[in-house]
C-alpha cells in the first residue's frame, strides 16, 4: 500500500506508521510546518510532507499518488488549548479536505480510515452504563468542541460513503494510553480528586471533599474511586499497541467500508483491580473513597463488530499496559514515540 498518514508524529500515528513501514508499505507523513518530531519519522523510513490540513491545496498535494489514507491529524485537547474556530477549521474543514483528496484519487483509493473518539458519546450518566456499549448504543450528544467536531466528522464521512461510495471507515478510539502514560494517569491519584472538589460549595461536594481530605497524609497516594453507593468505577481504555493491531487488521478490508467501529482493550478495568496493582508496582499507598456529587465512570465497550468484521483481537490488558509503561520509563521499550 501507498499510505498517507496525517498526524504521523503523534503517539498513535507514529506507531502505526512504523508498523506499516516494517511490513514493507510505502508511508508518507503529513505534518505541520516545523514539526520537531518529523525527523524521527523520516529516520525510520517515512517520507515527510509539510503542510496545513486547513489548506485544500496542501492536502491534495500530500494525497497525490497514494492509495490509502489514515487520517489521525486533529486539534486535540491534550495538544491545546484550541479555540472553537481552530477545532472547526482543523478537524472539520481538514477532514473535508482529506475526503476531497480521497475522492480525487478515484478508483485508486483503496481505503480511507478516519479516527474518531469515544468522546462523541454520552457515557457518564448518574448511574453509569450497565450494558456493554455498542457503536450505536448511546447518542452522539457531546457539546465539547473536540468531541463535537468528531461528530461532524463522522457525519461527513457518512456523506461521502453514501454519495460517492467511498471506501471509508470510522474508527473510534477509547481513552488511549501511550507509552508510560498509565503510570501517571490523573484519575488514579488522590490529588486529582482533591483538586476537583476543593472549590465545591454544595453540601454533597463539600462532604466528598472532607472524605478525600481525611485520606491525605502528605505522601503521593492512589485512590480506589467508587460511586456514591460504594461501587468501584469501571473504564475501558486502550493501549497504543492494540490500536496499531486494529489498523493492521482493518486496512483494506471491504467488510469495514461505510461502518463505524470502536477499539478498546481486551477487557475493561475497575479501580479496585487496577489501583492495588499499580500501587504495588509504584510502591505507593492507596485509599478507597465514595465520590458523591459527580457522575461516576462506569462503562465498557462491546467489541463484537470489530472482532467479527476484521478480526480485531486486542491483547494489552491493564496489567500488561503497566508492564509496558515501566519498560518505557526504564528505556527498555521499542515504542517509537509517546506524547
Amino acid at each position: 500500500m501507498k499510505i498517507l498518514v496525517t498526524g504521523i508524529t503523534g503517539r498513535v500515528g507514529a506507531n502505526i506508521a512504523n508498523r506499516f513501514i516494517e511490513n514493507g508499505h510505502d508511508v508518507r507523513g503529513f505534518v505541520w510546518h516545523g514539526d520537531r518530531m518529523a525527523e524521527n519519522m523520516n529516520r525510520i523510513g517515512a517520507e515527510i510532507v509539510e503542510g496545513d490540513l486547513r489548506s485544500h491545496e496542501d492536502v491534495m498535494s500530500a494525497a497525490a499518488g497514494r492509495d490509502t489514507i489514515f487520517h489521525l491529524g486533529a486539534a486535540f485537547q491534550a495538544g491545546g488549548p484550541f479555540t472553537p474556530e481552530q477545532y472547526f477549521d482543523v478537524n472539520v474543514k481538514g477532514l473535508f479536505n482529506i475526503l476531497e483528496a480521497g475522492l480525487a484519487l478515484g478508483d485508486n483509493l483503496r481505503h480511507l480510515i478516519f479516527t474518531s473518539t469515544d468522546a462523541t458519546m454520552f457515557k457518564y450518566p448518574s448511574e453509569g452504563v450497565e450494558e456493554p456499549i455498542r457503536e450505536d448504543s448511546l447518542p452522539l450528544s457531546t457539546t465539547d468542541w473536540y468531541g463535537y467536531s468528531k461528530i461532524l466528522g463522522e457525519n461527513l464521512v457518512d456523506r461521502y460513503v453514501r454519495q460517492h461510495d467511498m471506501p471509508a471507515t470510522v474508527i473510534r478510539f477509547a481513552n488511549v494510553w501511550g507509552a508510560g502514560e498509565v503510570l501517571n494517569w490523573p484519575q488514579f491519584y488522590l490529588k486529582n480528586f482533591l483538586n476537583s472538589f476543593e472549590s465545591r460549595t454544595d453540601d454533597i461536594g463539600r462532604a466528598t471533599y472532607k472524605a478525600l481530605k481525611a485520606e491525605e497524609d502528605g505522601s503521593e497516594k492512589l485512590i480506589i474511586a467508587c460511586d456514591a453507593n460504594g461501587r468501584p468505577w469501571k473504564k475501558h481504555s486502550v493501549e497504543v499497541r492494540d490500536l496499531v493491531h486494529g489498523f493492521e487488521a482493518a486496512a483494506g478490508k471491504e467488510s469495514t467500508f461505510g461502518k463505524t467501529y470502536q477499539l478498546a482493550a481486551p477487557t475493561p478495568f475497575t479501580w479496585d483491580e487496577a489501583v492495588p496493582h499499580l500501587a504495588n508496582v509504584l510502591d505507593l499507598s492507596y485509599c478507597r473513597v465514595n465520590i458523591a456529587g459527580a457522575n461516576p465512570t462506569f462503562y465498557e465497550y462491546d467489541l463484537t463488530a470489530a472482532r467479527s468484521d476484521f478480526g480485531y483481537n486486542p491483547q494489552v490488558g491493564f496489567e500488561q499496559a503497566v508492564e509496558e509503561a515501566i519498560a518505557f520509563r526504564d528505556g527498555k521499550s521499542d515504542t517509537v514515540i509517546s506524547r
